[in-house]
């Protein structure tokens, strides 16, 4: 064990929160994704990715402040995630092998698009909110507070969408019951369109602060999607309160283990959290039998 500060702590929390934040706004999306269609969208990383791209060509190159780029690159991936729906991911629905070909095969398609207009070098979009403040002695970047402010803000839209509006009361019962719901009325090629839309624009905002906080390159969607593949086993199969708790927990573990065991703890603890909650609980945290 590292002997660290009580500053150097408070920065790891900080920082775990921060990227619990990250960890969440991808996993919402691919959970959503999942319950509805019943399709893991393996190529999820790669949106969020193209969503970062996005946001730094508009700042950099466009000259576009952040709230602004933000804004249009949820736009562009939600518009991306409704063709990909339409055109590739529906007509493979509940056919296991044929999406992962596709979704794979997207992937390397997204990649190469992104080498080719960006080229292979490492990028960092401009600090959304410039400077830093101190908390209990520890200098955290306005960045990292900004993303879990963002975090908790399209979180909870999410939820009163899905608890308050009648196209999220549609989805959630979609969901629940495919066959039940297309019998009082709803269509579920809609239901499909409508959370890959918001999956992807979610994934977006995510890719965004991660490549203010840290870096980004055409490949940094892997990582995404490991992450929130390892929340959505965490959490269960369609619990989005899962997947809250399942983020703190992940992103906790990779800032607060870091700083006080090292980085190859880090990246080891979730996977060791994963095979007991397997063990133990198959369902996931809050999946049900």
């Amino acid at each position: 064990m590292i002997e660290v500060s009580g500053s150097v702590l408070t920065s790891g929390i900080i920082n775990g929160l921060c990227l619990a934040g990250i960890y969440i706004l991808i996993a919402l999306g691919l959970t959503l994704i999942l319950s509805i269609m019943n399709i893991l969208q393996f190529a999820h990383g790669e949106v969020y990715m193209i969503g970062a791209f996005v946001i730094y060509y508009l700042m950099v190159d466009v000259g576009l402040n952040a709230f602004l780029a933000i804004f249009i690159s949820m736009v562009v991936t939600g518009i991306l995630g409704l063709f990909l729906e339409r055109f590739v991911f529906r007509r493979f629905m509940d056919k296991f092998t044929p999406v992962i070909c596709v979704a794979i095969g997207l992937t390397l398609i997204l990649q190469t698009s992104v080498v080719l207009g960006f080229g292979l070098d490492t990028k960092h979009i401009p600090c959304f909110c410039p400077g830093t403040l101190s908390i209990l002695g520890a200098k955290v970047a306005n960045d990292r507070l900004a993303a879990v402010l963002a975090s908790v803000v399209l979180t909870s839209i999410l939820f009163l969408f899905l608890k308050r509006s009648k196209f999220g009361q549609a989805i959630t019962a979609t969901a629940q019951h495919r066959e039940g719901a297309l019998l009082q009325g709803i269509n579920p090629n809609l239901m499909y369109a409508m959370v890959m839309a918001i999956g992807s624009a979610l994934a977006a905002v995510g890719g965004g602060f991660a490549g203010a906080i840290f870096t980004l390159d055409p490949f940094m969607g892997s990582t995404a999607l490991m992450k929130g593949v390892t929340i959505i086993v965490l959490a269960g199969m369609g619990s989005l309160r899962g997947v809250i708790v399942g983020g703190i927990i992940l992103g906790l573990c990779d800032g607060i283990i870091a700083v006080t065991f090292g980085s190859a703890a880090a990246t080891i603890a979730p996977l060791i959290l994963v095979i007991l909650v397997l063990i133990i609980r198959p369902q996931g945290m809050f999946g049900h039998a």
